[in-house]
């Protein structure tokens, strides 16, 4: 089909309309296993990290109060990302690398 020609004069031509699938192909990804657990998270730092969806600071703190009474040597902070979840944080997550043992990203849904 040419750019002058339109899919209805093509199908009234030939009764057939032809489609393509504007998808394409994904990209070829490389899995990654999961991180290795911890025996224990007695005298672990965790963050606690708000990515700012919604009701998502209450759900941390009520992590953070669980931490406190079922692993009271577990040290909780809570943090607040900058910028919304899918753009990146240097400065936060810097600290994370240097100060954590794990972090948690409330991302709804």
């Amino acid at each position: 089909m040419n750019q002058s020609e339109t899919a209805e004069s093509v199908a009234s031509a030939n009764g057939k309309v032809s489609a393509l699938n504007p998808m394409g192909y994904p990209p070829t990804i490389e899995q990654l296993g999961m991180a290795p657990r911890f025996e224990s998270l007695n005298d672990k730092t965790i963050y606690l990290v708000d990515v700012h969806f919604v009701d998502g600071d209450k759900l941390l703190q009520q992590m953070q109060a669980w931490f406190a009474e079922h692993l009271p040597r577990a040290r909780t902070i809570l943090a607040s990302k900058a910028g919304v979840y899918t753009e990146d944080d240097p400065k936060l997550f810097s600290e994370i690398r240097e100060h954590a043992a794990a972090a948690v990203m409330a991302v709804g849904h």
